[in-house]
This record gives structure tokens, C-alpha cells and sequence, in this order.
């Protein structure tokens, strides 16, 4: 399994010894995992860096439609704070991303054969279709770009519930 480097003594990452005790099978599951919130914390740690610092101000429609109503060609845009601009998104937004999350999820565990089965983490490949194979150099830096992006996110996210739970202060 992909994961051995210099920083862990040529092991795998494994700090709770799941290796010891799982089967090929559940390991694979745990990486797809791992893989999986790897990505969403990459792409949720670049859009907290654009909304902060205000490049993803999105306009949004005021009242029911955009076109008709008393509100008609009035636009709100989310607030530049990521907390904040959550919590503005109207539901629909929330619906279109659950939705695209659920199509993902569901294209990726349809792929045959199943990376539980063959043990091949390339079926989770996003890039796959277009050509692009990744050799295990590069599922290596995905896999440490994604240890870091999760913790880049949970640092965003306690800085925002509490400045003093990160010691550095943060813009």
C-alpha cells in the first residue's frame, strides 16, 4: 500500500496500528477514506484562503426567483467570513452540493473492479478517465498534501470557534 516515506521511517502512516489487526480489504476501504476527506480538505482549505480574503464573494438572487417578485434583479453577496457565508447559503446551494457529493460518491464506489476487491486505489483516481495514471510518487504527495490540508482545515475551523485554540494568530 502506498504511504511508506522517509518521515515515518519507511512505514506506512499508521499511528493507531489499524495494520495489525484489518484485513487488505478493510485497509483499502480506510484508504479510500483517507483519500476521499484527503480531497474535500484540499478543496475546502483553498476555499476558506479565497473566501477570507474575499476572492469568492458569490451574488446570489434576493426572495424566490431572480426574474419576478417584489425583489426582482436584487443580489446579496456572501459575507468574506466562511462561517458566515455558510450559514447564507440558501438551501438550494446546499441541495447542489450534497447532490454533486452523492454523484461522486456514487460513480467512484461503481467503478469495476472495486478497490476493495483488487486492492487497486487507482479506481478512486478522479483523473483516470482522462487519461492521466498516477504512479505511487504522486498518490504519495496526494496523500501527504491531504494529511496537511486536514489539518490546515480543523486549524481554520478553531481559530474561527476560538482565536486562542491556535497559537499563532491568523488573519
Amino acid at each position: 500500500m502506498v504511504g511508506a516515506s522517509q518521515e515515518f521511517g519507511g512505514r506506512v502512516f499508521d499511528p493507531l496500528g489499524f495494520s495489525n489487526y484489518a484485513s487488505d480489504a478493510t485497509l483499502a476501504w480506510f484508504r479510500a477514506a483517507e483519500i476521499k476527506h484527503s480531497r474535500i480538505a484540499m478543496m475546502a482549505a483553498a476555499g476558506w484562503m479565497v473566501q477570507k480574503n474575499g476572492l469568492g464573494l458569490i451574488p446570489y438572487p434576493v426572495g424566490d426567483s431572480f426574474l419576478s417578485g417584489e425583489h426582482a434583479g436584487e443580489v446579496h453577496t456572501l459575507s468574506k467570513d466562511p462561517f458566515e457565508a455558510a450559514m447564507q447559503l440558501p438551501a438550494g446551494g446546499w441541495w447542489q452540493l450534497f447532490f454533486s457529493a452523492g454523484v461522486i460518491e456514487l460513480w467512484t464506489e461503481a467503478q469495476k473492479p472495486h478497490y476493495m476487491k483488487s486492492g487497486n486505489m487507482m479506481a478512486l483516481s478522479a483523473f483516470d478517465g482522462i487519461g492521466f495514471k498516477a504512479d505511487e510518487k504522486m498518490q504519495l504527495k496526494e496523500l501527504k498534501n491531504g494529511r496537511l490540508a486536514m489539518i490546515a482545515t480543523m486549524a481554520y475551523l478553531a481559530s474561527t470557534i476560538n482565536p486562542a485554540f491556535v497559537p499563532l494568530p491568523m488573519p
